[in-house]
């Protein structure tokens, strides 16, 4: 296995590569939404869902969003 360093001399440990960080967030999400599911939770948060709503509100304000 190589290390990032490997692949791409210019990244330090205190520069990490932006689309490395956007992936590792992903999994991150996707292994919490799993661990969730699997504790037969929800999951999406309360709160994730708020923010969503919110997000939606601004994206299309004409259209009213069903919540549970």
């Amino acid at each position: 296995m190589r290390s990032r360093t490997a692949l791409n001399p210019s990244a330090s440990s205190t520069n990490p590569d932006r689309r490395q960080l956007a992936r590792l967030r992903d999994l991150c999400d996707e292994v919490l939404a799993s661990f969730r599911l699997a504790a037969g939770q929800d999951p999406i948060s309360e709160q994730d869902r708020a923010a969503a709503v919110e997000l939606m509100q601004g994206v299309a304000p004409l259209q009213r969003l069903a919540t549970n």
